[in-house]
């Protein structure tokens, strides 16, 4: 028994870096569906059509009420966005939703927006329970539904007390499960009266709190030094409130802090100098920027498409767009494997996998990783837990974890040895950047025989 014991042997994998483009939940490039809520609309009607041929992770969905600025949804709106909503959590590439309430498509808020802020909270509870139904499909929404475009600004409602008031019932009444945001890093300062982040921060809503959950989405991203209003210029040292709007140094530092924990993404804009690929890059990554419109500016995104990236990696030589898109959210990969012996009578066997994320930002959503042992005359798969929580794996962070092999417990004969990563809500397979191919049971990292 103890010579057959001393006979297990095994090998590892070797592991490179990608430049594959991963389709991956909760991130990437999407594109914007509007859709105006009316009691014209048929109920019979389906919007499969649009969500069938969507082929994104994200989708920016944006709900028009205009048509209810005096009045209470009616029976048909709710009708027509249960039917939106249904659509697209059946899409067939499980895309996930940005949404966004909004009364204006035309920089015309203050005249179709509601009179009454009443009004705006009677209409967040109407919808609040079709969002909690369809929750494990949205992932998150923009805005507290004022101002031009649903951007917060030009509203009767900008003053702090009824932007709180709107957040706060957001809060009260939206599933926890779903991210919110607001427009610039001073509204979230304001809401939360913090000049900075608590040195304690409740990650990834851990504690249902409003500050663990709230983030940011800036449509005005390098259209000029303040983000086109996004910053001011008024340095830390000098705010004489929560709400001051600072340099675009300091909010980039801010954001660097807060988005490691909350979501953040929007739209580019042309700008001749900060559009440059490079400089881009620094403000993405420095934002922990998951998701960007793909449709504008395009202006930005062609620039970046006749760039040559020239960073010392493996995307050296490619495009500045697939840089760019392979880089938003997370990108995780194995750089390392080892298996270590010890013990004799009974020897152990300890697996180390050395994990990186290369993305701007990290997954904010709880992912499942697992070691699984599949025999490969029998088929007889073994699954190990293996506790490591990528959520704490910031960008440009390497971290290795551990997990013991059950080898006393696996029958004689030889086994494939798979890392996996899957996404807790939807059980999809999280694409990892290396060029090893990936299976059914995940990526294969070593053998074993016994």
């Amino acid at each position: 028994m103890i010579v057959c014991s001393n006979r297990i042997t095994y090998t590892t994998e070797p592991f490179s870096e990608s430049t594959e483009i991963l389709s991956n939940p909760y991130q990437g490039f999407y594109h914007m569906i509007g859709y105006t809520l009316s009691d014209d609309y048929i109920p019979t009607d389906n919007f499969s059509y649009q969500t069938d041929s969507y082929t994104d992770s994200l989708a920016l969905v944006e709900i028009n009420l205009k048509n209810y600025r005096t009045t209470e949804i009616s029976e048909t709106g709710l009708t027509q966005l249960d039917n939106i909503l249904t659509s697209w959590s059946q899409s067939p590439a499980n895309t996930k939703l940005i949404l966004r309430f909004l009364y204006d498509w035309d920089g015309l808020a203050l005249a179709t927006e509601p009179e009454s802020l009443d009004l705006i909270l009677t209409h967040m509870d109407q919808i609040s329970t079709l969002i909690n139904r369809h929750c494990d499909s949205i992932y998150v929404m923009q805005g507290i539904f004022i101002g031009n475009w649903g951007e917060m600004h030009h509203s009767h409602f900008m003053d702090d007390s009824s932007v709180k008031t709107l957040i706060q019932h957001l809060h009260d009444t939206i599933d926890p499960s779903i991210y919110l945001s607001v427009r610039t890093p001073a509204q979230w300062r304001m809401i939360n009266n913090l000049y900075d982040l608590p040195q304690k921060f409740p990650a990834f809503g851990a504690d249902n709190s409003l500050i663990g959950r709230l983030g940011l989405f800036n449509d005005g991203m390098l259209g000029s030094e303040s983000d086109l209003g996004t910053y001011g210029n008024t340095a830390r040292r000098d705010a004489t409130s929560p709400s001051y709007q600072g340099t675009r140094k300091e909010e980039l530092e801010f954001q660097n802090n807060l988005c490691s924990y909350v979501p953040n993404g929007g739209e580019v804009i042309y700008n001749n100098n900060l559009s440059d690929l490079e400089t881009s890059v620094s403000a993405l990554r420095a934002m922990h920027v998951s998701y960007l419109n793909a449709d504008y500016d395009s202006r930005v995104l062609e620039k970046w498409r006749n760039t040559v990236w020239t960073g010392n990696d493996a995307f050296y030589g490619c495009d500045g767009y697939s840089y760019v898109q392979a880089h938003l959210g997370y990108r995780y990969l194995i750089r390392t494997c080892k298996i270590k012996k010890s013990g004799w009578i009974k020897p152990e066997l300890t697996l180390t996998l050395t994990l990186q994320n290369n993305g701007f930002s990290n997954t904010l959503k709880p992912f499942q990783t697992s070691i699984l042992l599949k025999n490969t005359e029998t088929g007889t798969c073994t699954i190990v837990p293996f506790d490591a929580d990528l959520r704490k794996l910031g960008n440009g962070q390497k971290k290795s974890f551990s997990v013991k092999l059950p080898v006393q417990e696996l029958e004689r004969g030889s086994y494939q040895i798979y890392f996996s990563v899957k996404d807790e809500t939807s059980g999809q397979m999280i694409l990892l950047g290396n060029t090893n191919k990936v299976t059914d049971e995940g990526y294969l990292i070593g053998q074993l025989e016994k």
